[in-house]
C-alpha cells in the first residue's frame, strides 16, 4: 500500500464525521464542508479534481476574473454555489497538483477558527500534527488579517500537508476566509 492510500484511507473518517458545533455559523459550517470535499479529499490528485470538475461542465470562472483569487499564478477558480447563489465561495486550484484553496466573501472569524483548529490539531494516524506558526498581517482589501498553519506528516515521509487558514474580522473585508491545503516535499533535517 504506498504512502498516498494510506493517508486517504487515514483522511477518510475526517470527511465522514465532518462536524460543526450548534452555534457556528452556518457560512463557516459551509465552508468547512467545501474545503474537506475539495481540497482534503482530493490532496492526492488536484489534477483529477480538475478534470472531474471540467467533465461535469461545472462553470469556471473566466481567466480575468480567476487571477484575483490565484494571486498571479495559473490555473482555475470555480465559483461554488451557496443556497443557489454564486459569488461567496469560490474553489481554487493553481496548476501543479499540489494546492487547493476555498474562498469566502463571509465566514464568521471565530467559528472558522474553531472548526479549523480542532481540525488540524488532531491529524489521522499515523500523521502528526505540528503548529507552525501564526501572523497577524494588515492588507488593503481586508483590514487586519489573522494566518495559522499547521502541517500533517510522519516523520520520516517525504511528504507533508500544510494546512493554512487565513480569517478578516472585518465585516467588510473583501475575502473573509481563505483555507488552504498544499502538498510539499518533506524537509530534511
Amino acid at each position: 500500500m504506498t504512502y498516498t492510500t494510506r493517508l486517504l484511507i487515514c483522511l477518510l473518517p475526517l470527511l465522514i464525521s465532518v462536524s460543526g458545533t450548534a452555534q457556528a455559523d452556518e457560512r463557516a459550517t459551509f465552508l468547512q464542508k467545501v474545503y474537506l470535499s475539495f481540497c482534503v479529499k482530493h490532496f492526492n490528485d488536484y489534477a483529477a479534481l480538475r478534470a472531474g470538475l471540467a467533465e461535469q461542465q461545472l462553470p469556471k470562472l473566466p481567466p480575468q476574473q480567476s487571477q484575483h483569487f490565484l494571486q498571479g499564478r495559473e490555473g482555475d477558480a470555480w465559483p461554488v454555489p451557496y443556497q443557489g447563489e454564486f459569488g461567496q465561495y469560490v474553489l481554487v486550484l493553481p496548476e501543479g497538483d499540489n494546492f487547493c484553496a476555498v474562498m469566502a466573501r463571509r465566514s464568521a472569524p471565530m467559528a472558522t477558527r474553531q472548526w479549523f483548529e480542532q481540525m488540524v490539531a488532531q491529524a489521522p494516524t499515523p500523521l502528526q500534527a505540528t503548529r507552525l506558526g501564526e501572523k497577524q498581517v494588515k492588507t488593503p482589501l481586508n483590514g487586519e488579517a489573522r494566518t495559522e498553519s499547521w502541517q500533517w506528516a510522519t516523520e520520516h515521509a517525504p511528504r507533508r500537508l500544510l494546512l493554512t487558514l487565513t480569517t478578516a474580522d472585518d465585516p467588510e473585508a473583501a475575502i473573509q476566509a481563505m483555507v488552504s491545503l498544499a502538498l510539499a516535499t518533506q524537509e530534511r533535517r
